[in-house]
């Protein structure tokens, strides 16, 4: 085997490795060093770090789930926001998640709030970006409770498997459902608001400091740098705008407004919404940036139908599935006016499925009919 043909499969073997930022540069430095005394790579010819971010970048596009860290020097914005072409729309709220990754691999942190309708595509559009960044960390936030509380998530489980050089060259952390702990309350039975003690060991995160988290339940002790870590705050906060619903009438009694029911469509939510539902003046403060998501409409659901998650599931199958258009327009509008989303839509067309394949699982090709069932929803 020649010189150059043992270099492409070395090379091959780094693209799909997890190999930090700073330990792939220091890699392809030895590399690039050593080909001046070895006549390694011919001139004119690629960079051997541009190989491998071609190399993995192409496998980003096509959809590939694996662990790779790129540094901003070698991403542009715009590549990043490439990632999301699968989620539908949003384009506001994609372009600010590609911002978010940039400027963290950059070394700016940022503390993010993304608020939106439950299926608009908040997670959908973090979970992506998780496939191709392994320093992206996504959490469900309605399990976290303060450290010292038995039987649950604690903050400092935010950190649970990140390895030193997770936490060196920085993080992301995404925080999904992040309104039932901001926003809402939870109160035990001694009158303690388990939330708000939450939100206090989250302030200690937002600061950017150094935190340190104590023995607890055989767990050793450590150390996080918060000046590396990026927060991203999901939530469709329904409680906030129920509440500030109510404000919206404007009086009592006889000729007084009637309330008016705000959601996405109408209003937008603002840093004074989320300290009146329960934020804490201090984190609502060290959040830079709330990028609002919009509603799905049918057509919405129709493209995404017609889309990724029939490409999805004729994946699955390894087979085509034809879904008459009738059909689709019936689950389309249901999934808008009754809010529930692209999962209830694939149920439906995986129900429908599982009955044809019941008697022919090895048959090439379906066709999908979806009855109206309507009034059972």
């Amino acid at each position: 085997m020649g010189s150059r043909a043992a270099g492409d499969i070395l090379l091959d073997a780094l693209s799909r490795t997890k190999i930090y930022g700073s330990r792939m540069a220091n890699i392809v430095e030895l590399l690039a060093e050593s080909s001046i005394y070895s006549d390694y790579r011919p001139a004119g010819r690629e960079s051997d770090l541009d190989k491998i971010h071609a190399a993995q970048r192409e496998r980003a596009l096509d959809g590939d789930a694996f662990d790779c860290d790129w540094t901003g020097e070698f991403w542009t914005p715009r590549e990043i926001y490439d990632l999301l072409e699968r989620v539908h729309g949003q384009e506001r709220a994609k372009k600010a998640a590609a911002m978010i990754v940039y400027n963290h691999v950059e070394g700016r942190r940022s503390n993010t709030i993304f608020c939106g309708p439950s299926g608009c595509g908040k997670s959908e559009i973090w979970r992506c970006m998780a496939k191709t960044f392994s320093f992206i960390r996504m959490i469900d936030a309605s399990r976290l409770t303060a450290d010292g509380w038995r039987g649950s998530v604690h903050v400092r489980d935010i950190f649970e498997g990140a390895s030193p050089e997770d936490l060196q060259d920085g993080i992301i952390v995404v925080l999904d459902e992040a309104d039932k702990i901001c926003c809402e309350t939870a109160v035990g039975s001694g009158g303690t608001n388990y939330n708000a003690l939450t939100q206090n060991s989250l302030l200690k995160l937002l600061d950017g400091d150094v935190v340190e988290f104590g023995k607890e339940d055989g767990k050793k002790a450590f150390s996080v740098d918060c000046s590396k870590v990026s927060f991203v705050l999901l939530g469709a906060f329904e409680t906030l705008l129920r509440g500030k619903s109510g404000k919206r009438g404007g009086g009592i009694g006889f000729g007084a407004a009637p309330c008016v029911e705000c959601d996405y469509t109408n209003t937008e939510i603002t840093y004074g919404d989320l300290i009146d539902a329960g934020m804490r003046r201090e984190i609502a403060g060290r959040i830079n940036r709330i990028v609002p998501l919009r509603p799905l409409g049918a057509a919405d659901y129709r493209a995404i139908l017609t889309g990724s998650v029939l490409k999805d599931m004729q994946a699955a199958i390894k087979g085509e599935i034809a879904i008459d258009d009738a059909s689709v327009d019936y689950l389309a509008g249901q999934a808008a006016s009754t809010g529930l989303g692209v999962r209830w839509m694939r149920s439906q067309v995986q129900n429908a499925l599982d009955d044809l394949m019941f008697d022919d699982p090895s048959c090439g090709g379906y066709s999908v009919s979806i009855p109206r069932t309507a009034d059972k929803i």
